[in-house]
């Protein structure tokens, strides 16, 4: 087994293993960000105080139809209970009466626009708690999901170090030294397979003399344009 074989099995691996650190990074962030659910709530929250404020116009208005019938009540008692004989009297209170029953009519009418508001308000309310629930529900299942996934990776992950162990053990010092140098100046890719007589990694065509020593099994040959460590397979 030729050494180039060996670090590009290494490079198999960590190239797994960089994908699963990154995919998890990805993963903590999407399970902190919450900002459809709080939106959502927020957007409930503000429902929830609309239709509260509705709710106390409608009983303000209750509250003045109420006692703008006691007055009405009071006045034709007075009107028409025989105590009052003088006419100037009795008129006054005739056009009081009447009066109060015109507010009346007025006060009817808030009355009404105050429950039609608090029907409108608590429709919008429902609705606000329905995408809440559902984005709630959705959220749920996400961050279910996510951390299924999260989990199955980690999992994978204590595989391939075991594996990658393995796979560095037949392998030199100083050539794990030069891969992991390659590694960090490469952007996590120190080796290249060799494919149609071209680096994979940088698209280089390999002359005949680098192409033939990256297929022998002693040693291995690097890349003249990016440096990187070839595998011929």
């Amino acid at each position: 087994m030729s050494q180039s074989f060996k670090l590009f099995r290494v490079q198999q691996i960590d190239s797994l293993l960089d994908r699963g650190r990154a995919r998890i990074k990805e993963i903590d962030v999407a399970l902190q960000d919450d900002a459809a659910l709080r939106q959502a709530l927020a957007q409930m929250k503000d429902t929830e105080q609309e239709f509260n404020e509705a709710s106390r116009k409608l009983r303000h208005t209750e509250q003045d139809v109420q006692s703008q019938n006691i007055k009405i009540e009071q006045t034709e008692a007075a009107l028409y209970g025989g105590k009052v004989r003088n006419p100037k009297e009795l008129q006054d209170l005739q056009n009081e009466a009447a009066a109060l029953k015109r507010f009346l009519a007025v006060l009817e009418d808030r009355q009404l626009e105050a429950m039609l508001n608090l029907e409108e308000a608590e429709e919008r309310n429902n609705s606000a708690k329905a995408r809440y629930e559902e984005a709630s529900a959705r959220s749920d299942a996400e961050r279910t999901r996510l951390l299924s996934e999260k989990s199955a990776l980690e999992k994978d992950m204590v595989r391939q170090e075991l594996e990658r162990q393995a796979a560095c053990s037949g392998i030199p010092d100083t050539d794990l030294r030069l891969y992991e140098q390659l590694r960090k100046q490469r952007n996590g890719v120190a080796v290249a397979k060799v494919i149609d007589r071209t680096c994979a990694a940088c698209g280089s065509t390999l002359s005949a003399a680098l192409y033939s020593s990256a297929q022998s099994p002693t040693q291995f040959a690097r890349c003249e344009t990016c440096g990187r460590i070839l595998y011929a397979g």
